[in-house]
């Protein structure tokens, strides 16, 4: 299979260099770091095992990349105005595309281009980051739940292979009918603690959890996404609250990406983390008070940016 990574920032080098190195044919499409990884190669340093692509396929464009099998979108949602362009150079008949991107919208997005039971979803729960260009820093986690855009049988039975090609370039991995449903399942943690650590100014995990009443807040917040959830005919496990809860705690420095994006002074993803999410809850009448508080408080943050 023939594939193409649509915005290679941290997530989109860590998962492809795991494809690369189990023998898929990936093209990375690259914006600044082309230079660094054409002259020094991909490196990743991973608590799963350290990947070194001396000389990766690489292209700055679409175009230049290619008609492929299958895309990878990889890049933020705020990116999302440039599918239009993007897309068209990769397809050819039969080409399928899955969305790495937070929060909800994305699938919607790319359907304007690509027929709807082409498209699917991959829910990353991950923790990466690319300090440097071309050399990513995997600090935890790299899960990662498929489901199809269009639930059904055969859309499930693809899923489940795209789950197999993952797990072949160990990635543990889960296949589901409904996308909606593991979309909830993540917005538990990304709603929250993307959410805080960007209104709090872009704060990293470790700070956060030493804050008490923020860590109450998350949890509250988090209870609210699940409720949710469970009103829009998706309820998650009862135990997902405190395995968020759990798993955040020991994420040590890691600053989530809304908070990396706003520290760097470039768009933050708040229509598809916050904004359509919060108005799905507040359609199907869950009382979201905490949740329309950080909401406030991100719109107040990013106004006085």
């Amino acid at each position: 299979m023939k594939i193409a990574i649509l915005g290679a920032g941290a997530l989109g080098c860590y998962y492809g260099a795991r494809l690369a190195e189990s023998g898929q044919d990936v093209t990375f499409i690259v914006r600044s770091a082309y230079e660094p990884i054409r002259e020094k190669g991909l490196h990743v340093e991973s608590v799963h095992g350290n990947i070194h692509l001396s000389a990766p396929r690489i292209c700055r464009t679409p175009e230049e990349c290619g008609p492929v099998d299958l895309v990878i979108v990889c890049w933020k949602a705020t990116c999302n105005t440039g599918l239009d362009a993007a897309l068209p150079p990769l397809l050819k008949e039969g080409t399928e595309v899955i969305s790495f991107q937070n929060g909800m919208g994305n699938a919607e997005a790319i359907s304007r281009r690509v027929a709807a039971e082409r498209i699917y979803i991959g829910l990353c729960f991950v923790c990466c980051m690319m300090d440097t260009p071309g050399q990513i820093r995997h600090l935890e986690g790299g899960d990662i739940q498929f489901a199809p855009f269009v639930s059904g049988d055969a859309g499930l039975a693809r899923a489940q292979e795209f789950a197999d090609m993952f797990a072949a370039a160990r990635i543990r991995t889960m296949a589901f009918r409904d996308a909606e449903r593991i979309q909830w399942c993540k917005l538990t943690w990304n709603i929250p603690f993307n959410g805080l650590c960007l209104a709090l100014g872009g704060i990293s995990v470790r700070q956060l959890f030493t804050m008490p009443e923020q860590v109450q807040r998350a949890r509250d917040i988090m209870e609210e996404v699940c409720l949710t959830a469970e009103n829009r005919g998706y309820p998650l496990p009862l135990e997902i609250v405190h395995d968020q809860m759990e798993r955040t705690a020991i994420m040590g420095d890691f600053i989530p990406s809304s908070a990396v994006d706003y520290i760097r002074h470039r768009p933050v993803e708040y229509d598809a983390i916050w904004g359509i999410t919060l108005q799905r809850a507040l359609d199907c009448g869950t009382p979201v008070p905490h949740w329309q508080q950080l909401a406030d408080d991100i719109r107040k943050r990013l106004s006085e940016a």
